[in-house]
């Protein structure tokens, strides 16, 4: 079973040779003859596209576009970001865009009301969370536990999340006491293993701390008890630079049972309302623009409609690398 409700506008990702051979015209006018570095994309079919060009050695961004249907989107933040965050793994010190008022107002106007650093640096530092996508099938359809968040939070106001947050002290040793196979967490370590750890010690202790975490976050939003041998390691988004706070956060999937469901309820008082949603009905009232989702969410939620199915999802096994700068593979991923 699939879904042919997608959503348009996901994440950020690099242009394909269709892409390219689309923008070839638009392209070339932006990079004013200069090499170019990247040509970033919003949206199937494009809804917007960055060009970076190499100047001098240096990473520039020459030009955004964004079309008129995606207005409000965020779009072209979007695109500045990971254009921020290609010149920060550059090794730039500096932000450089184009700026002036012939070549490129859409970026002097949207940079001017959203915080760039400059100097440009990794920071603040991504705090390590966690987040669960609970998923079950209702008549053939596929639904996920959202929660709708209360506008007066500092981080993701008013949107539609997945329950999580951030790791506790107590989770490490909440996760060390786990009675899990050996085998699951080397595994768990394994798939997250492109992430750095830092605090959270090895890849084994991490992949405990990370399960324990999850376990607790789903507790306390939605008094729901999860088994931490069925949570199945997905994504991983660390949020992008110039946010005033950033997440690294760790996506498990977790599939649920027809006894387990009505235990999922509205515990948190993060969220104003929380429960099961169609994927599709979801995605639907996204393209509406009734809801508010943020990258990460909206990329999975698109994920999940293309797989249509719990056994759809649980068969993907995706390879997980971190996100940075909202630019991730299309998905679904394979």
């Amino acid at each position: 079973m699939t879904s042919a409700s997608r959503l348009r506008v996901t994440s950020v990702r690099y242009a394909d040779p269709a892409d390219r051979a689309h923008l070839s015209s638009a392209i070339a006018a932006l990079s004013d003859g200069l090499p170019i570095a990247s040509v970033l994309v919003v949206g199937t079919p494009k809804a917007g596209f960055a060009v970076v060009v190499d100047d001098a050695g240096s990473l520039r961004l020459a030009g955004v576009r964004v079309s008129a249907e995606v207005a409000g989107l965020g779009v072209e933040e979007m695109l500045i970001r990971a254009a921020l965050g290609l010149m920060l793994d550059a090794g730039q010190k500096h932000v450089a865009v184009t700026a002036t008022a012939d070549a490129d107002p859409v970026i002097r106007t949207v940079v001017a009301g959203m915080p760039v650093p400059d100097p440009l640096a990794d920071s603040p530092v991504a705090i390590p969370a966690v987040s669960v996508i609970p998923v079950r099938e209702v008549a053939g359809r596929l639904e996920v536990f959202v929660q709708y968040r209360v506008s007066t939070m500092d981080f993701a106001a008013g949107a539609v999340v997945f329950p999580g947050g951030r790791i506790d002290p107590g989770d490490r040793q909440a996760g060390a006491a786990l009675a899990l196979p050996a085998t699951l967490v080397a595994e768990h370590g394994a798939l997250f293993g492109r992430t750095a750890y830092g605090h959270l010690g090895s890849a084994e202790e991490a992949a405990r701390t990370l399960l324990a975490t999850g376990i607790r976050e789903v507790a306390e939003e939605t008094g729901a008890v999860i088994d931490p041998a069925r949570l199945v390691p997905w994504d991983d988004w660390i949020t992008p630079i110039g946010m005033p706070k950033r997440f690294d956060v760790r996506f498990f999937l977790y599939p649920v049972t027809e006894a387990e469901a009505a235990a999922f309820g509205h515990t948190t008082t993060e969220s104003h309302r929380s429960g099961w949603a169609g994927v599709s009905t979801l995605v639907d009232r996204t393209e509406a623009r009734e809801l508010v989702l943020l990258p990460p969410t909206r990329t999975i939620l698109d994920e999940l409609s293309a797989l249509g199915s719990v056994a759809g999802a649980l068969s993907l096994t995706p390879v997980l690398r971190p996100v940075r700068h909202d630019i991730a593979a299309r998905r679904p991923r394979r």
